[in-house]
């Protein structure tokens, strides 16, 4: 295993700084082995992205503030404009290495919530198929999977409060009573019709929230229900598992050996070898995907060559 997983929650492991480091030392070359610091890919001027660990499927990118921004909602016109480019190349990239959708989301101001406090936005390849049929009935599944919205139960004459617990409960069995709240389903978690970029203002008045969105596609949400830790990276391992069963298989098999262990949970895997092939499959025809004009104009430095 390589020493990604030796984090420590007091330090900003998101730093830029951090990152442009370790993009020197090991002279923007592709690395054998990804450390916390070494998985930089490119920059812009106010962004920069990164392999992101956990990385279940190959092409999971993470884009990253300079600034010390708490979330996305945080940016100006200027910077709104410069990640929109990003998201653009990067779904780009995507589709035509992948061939797969894009899923973009963000857990703004997480630090309340028990993740980094440092704005961070997952870019993430999505199955191609059907999913317009799955995203209603995933969203779904994970928020049950989560006890999304129950606080309290009663089992076996018996009451419950700790989240885990609830969980376990309702997943498995049917003869429990909420006691406190009720189970959220997608249609709870829209905050506003209004597109994000319109509604950064009112989301900045909020001690959390999660924009998942489907790039190119009307499918998404964004909602200040606090969803734990994770939950978009969970939402795309659900999408796979419901569409793509090629894909499907491997993780079963992943996680039947090791019980213990979810696969979306970047603690629990790493998956080194997906992060080194993130990095190599952006080093190709990367000239194809930015305009020498627009790169001049965002501040375009690549971190990795051939």
């Amino acid at each position: 295993m390589s020493n990604t997983s030796k984090i420590n929650s007091n330090e900003d492991v998101l730093a830029w700084d951090l990152f442009n480091e370790g993009s020197k030392k090991r002279n923007k070359k592709v690395p054998k082995i990804s450390t916390l610091d070494n998985r930089l890919i490119f920059e812009t001027k106010n962004l920069f992205v990164v392999a992101g660990l956990g990385c279940f499927i190959p092409g999971y990118y993470l884009i990253i503030t300079k600034s010390p921004y708490t979330s996305f909602a945080q940016l100006d016109d200027n910077e709104f404009e410069e990640y929109n480019w990003l998201v653009n190349k990067l779904s780009d990239k995507i589709k035509f290495f992948y061939k797969k959708n894009t899923a973009i989301f963000e857990h703004g101001m997480c630090a309340c919530a028990g993740g980094l406090d440092h704005a961070h936005v997952h870019v993430m390849p999505a199955p191609n198929n059907g999913i317009e049929k799955i995203f209603n009935s995933s969203v779904n599944n994970v928020l049950r999977k989560r006890a999304a919205g129950i606080s309290k139960i009663e089992f076996k004459n018996h009451t419950f409060n700790n989240v885990h617990d609830i969980s376990t409960i309702i997943n498995f069995n049917d003869d429990y009573k909420v006691i406190d709240g009720s189970l959220l389903k997608i249609e709870n978690l829209e905050i506003s019709k209004i597109s994000f970029k319109d509604n950064r203002n009112e989301l900045l008045l909020k001690q959390q929230y999660i924009n998942f969105n489907l790039y190119g596609k009307n499918l998404g949400f964004c909602t200040d229900h606090y969803l734990g830790t994770q939950f978009g990276r969970e939402m795309v391992y659900e999408f796979y598992l419901q569409s793509d069963e090629k894909t499907k298989d491997i993780f079963n098999q992943l996680s039947r050996s090791n019980p213990g262990k979810l696969i979306w949970r970047w603690q629990d895997y790493m998956f080194e070898d997906n992060i080194i092939k993130t990095m190599r499959d952006f080093s190709e025809n990367e000239e194809k995907f930015f305009d020498k004009e627009e790169a001049i104009k965002y501040k375009f430095i690549s971190h990795v060559i051939k």
